[in-house]
C-alpha cells in the first residue's frame, strides 16, 4: 500500500463512491482506479466497497479506512509542506554543557 492508493481511495469516496468521477478528477483511467482499490482490498483482505450493480457502496471497513486514510493523507501533506519550506521554518540552535 502506498500514499497513492490512499489518495485514490479518498478520491473515490469524495466523488460519491464513483470510480469514474475519481478517475476524471485524478487524470487516471477508470481501470487504474479500480485496480488500486482492488490492490488495497487484496492487501488488507477485506472489502472496502460493496459492489451493487455498477455502484460502489462503502463498507464498514471502508469507512474505517477512510477515517485513517484522511489522517494519514493530512499528516503526509503536512510533512511535505514543512520539508519543502524547511528554510522558512527557521533555525534552532541548542547548546549544552
Amino acid at each position: 500500500m502506498t500514499i497513492r492508493h490512499i489518495h485514490i481511495f479518498l478520491a473515490v469516496c469524495a466523488c460519491g463512491c464513483s470510480a469514474t468521477k475519481a478517475a476524471q478528477q485524478l487524470h487516471l483511467t477508470q481501470p487504474a482506479v479500480s485496480a488500486a482499490i482492488r490492490e488495497l482490498e487484496t492487501h488488507y483482505g477485506v472489502p472496502l466497497f460493496d459492489r451493487v450493480g455498477r455502484r460502489l457502496v462503502l463498507t464498514q471497513q471502508g469507512r474505517r479506512f477512510q477515517t485513517y486514510g484522511q489522517r494519514i493523507a493530512g499528516l503526509f501533506q503536512d510533512l511535505d509542506r514543512e520539508l519543502r519550506h524547511w528554510d522558512q521554518v527557521g533555525k534552532l540552535t541548542m547548546g549544552a554543557t
